[in-house]
């Protein structure tokens, strides 16, 4: 980490010079401090002022760190540690002529850094875009941290070798092929993990859960996408104009949002990306939250004591940002806690006394639809609503402040 320590001051320098030399009105951006996910605050630190200098050097944007932006509008400190996603803050960033806002998070799981960097429009309120980066090692942060910038700014990036093998890069307008990759939706900016399919256990595994769970059974499904974090309150508005939620903050889960209304959202997005998005089945749900169909209790842990690492719940009282907390085996962030989640399929208590093996999608008919995942107003002292065989479920037409929903798509 003192690698990346040594460079900052070097690199700030350069980016004020050029910053100086600049006479043009340029638009005003705003960088807020990233967010340290199991690294030392002062090594997130140390890649802001990276980022800023970044964004500087480029010649383009008049740049405002955090600081800059608290002792322009006033702010205190504590109001500037709530962050500035929210309508509220993103608001009050346009009236201050400022037109963007980049805000993200540096992170570190085993031996992997992870960066994450989101784009607001303040003057419409609304977020624009997301990227998300992985590498191995420190000393591919800073290139990574260059590069994932002027990606999220729409600035083209030198392609690498690998990418220059890969022509559908050009006409799909995708990160990755539909091949088992990883992609991103280039519409509303959806993130898509590939779910290798297989067989597994479904149900009551565990011995503690509701007769709905009962029995357990063999399902078999074939290979899938899901979303990588749960649809957010920016990407509803990108492709609905509109955000029915009650907790506002773009990076946060959308929610208030009905089966029904899902439904609206899956024809507006297919028709503008030509693909055809949908939501998980029930199986497909509990196979990728058990990690890729393994004996879980929770999505990615079996035990209550790491839950906290895992999930939003309990002694909380407001949705949070997605892709906080730890995900699962498969990458997956949130399906424990955050908020419930619908599924494709009808419910039926009886179901899987006669489900079907291979790929089942419910019953043919019901009265209200699934829901999977708990949600963090939910289980705060016994958390067994968000097991992952849990089932509940709802109305089609009801719409709540802790449900909403992640997309699914089928790999062929």
């Amino acid at each position: 980490m003192k690698k990346v320590s040594l460079l900052v001051f070097l690199i700030c320098i350069s980016g004020i010079l050029i910053s100086v030399s600049s006479g043009k009105d340029l638009p005003k951006i705003a960088v807020w401090d990233l967010a340290p996910g199991n690294i030392p605050p002062a090594y997130a630190q140390d890649l802001t002022s990276i980022l800023v200098s970044e964004i500087t050097k480029l010649g383009k944007y008049e740049v405002y760190s955090q600081e800059n932006v608290r002792t322009l509008a006033g702010w205190t400190a504590e109001r500037m540690t709530l962050g500035c996603t929210d309508t509220e803050c993103l608001t009050a960033l346009g009236q201050m002529d400022i037109a963007m806002l980049i805000s993200g998070r540096i992170g570190k799981i085993g031996n992997t850094y992870s960066i994450s960097l989101h784009l607001f429009d303040t003057q419409n309120v609304r977020a624009e875009n997301s990227i998300s980066e992985e590498c191995k090692s420190e000393d591919e942060l800073i290139p990574l941290v260059r590069q994932v910038v002027k990606k999220l700014l729409g600035i083209e990036v030198a392609p690498s070798k690998v990418e220059e093998k890969e022509p559908w890069k050009a006409t799909t307008g995708l990160t990755s092929p539909l091949l088992g990759s990883p992609f991103t939706d280039p519409v509303a900016g959806m993130e898509f993990v590939f779910v290798k399919g297989g067989c597994f256990q479904m149900g009551d595994t565990f011995g503690d859960g509701d007769s709905d769970e009962k029995p357990v059974h063999e399902v078999c499904v074939d290979d899938f996408y899901l979303g990588k974090y749960e649809v957010t309150q920016g990407q509803w508005e990108k492709v609905m104009g509109n955000n029915p939620s009650y907790f506002k903050g773009m990076n946060n889960p959308v929610e208030r949002v009905s089966w029904d209304d899902v439904q609206q959202f899956i024809d507006r997005l297919n028709n503008q990306s030509g693909r055809k998005y949908r939501l998980p089945t029930e199986a497909e749900w509990e196979y990728a939250a058990r990690s890729g169909g393994k004996r879980e209790e929770y999505s990615g842990t079996s035990q209550e004591a790491e839950l906290g690492q895992y999930a939003w719940y309990g002694n909380t009282s407001i949705t949070h940002a997605v892709g906080e907390k730890r995900p699962n085996g498969l990458g997956l962030y949130d399906m424990t806690g955050s908020v419930w989640e619908w599924c494709a399929d009808w419910y039926d208590a009886n179901y899987y006394k006669n489900s079907a093996k291979d790929n089942p999608r419910g019953p043919g008919n019901g009265q209200e639809r699934v829901l999977r995942g708990g949600a963090w107003a939910i289980f705060a002292s016994a958390p067994r609503s968000g097991r992952a065989a849990n089932r509940d479920r709802s109305g089609p037409a009801h719409r709540t402040y802790d449900c909403g929903f992640r997309m699914g798509l089928s790999a062929r």
